[in-house]
């Protein structure tokens, strides 16, 4: 059995690496666009980034410069590889 110590500490781990991904990929949007996000409205699930509460010219932006966006972003971490925004 696992102690509570151990789960916490991958528990804590895991929303680290979550936070940091997020956080790149805010930086790299802003870099690219112009556009600052809240690190609050982006969310990744299986290599897919969603934006939320972005208003739709902005989002036709990101769209515009994706490919540079994901690209830097996997090349500043390895926690998760980016394959598609939307």
């Amino acid at each position: 059995m696992i102690n509570i110590g151990e789960l916490f500490k991958k528990i804590q781990n895991r929303h680290s690496k979550e936070l940091f991904l997020r956080s790149t990929i805010q930086e790299s949007i802003k870099k690219h666009t112009n556009i600052d996000l809240k690190v609050a409205d982006i969310s990744v699930k299986s290599g897919v980034v969603s934006l939320k509460n972005i208003s739709q010219t902005a989002k036709s932006q990101v769209f515009i410069r994706k490919q540079a966006v994901m690209n830097e972003v996997n090349a500043l971490q390895q926690i998760q590889k980016i394959t598609e925004i939307r």
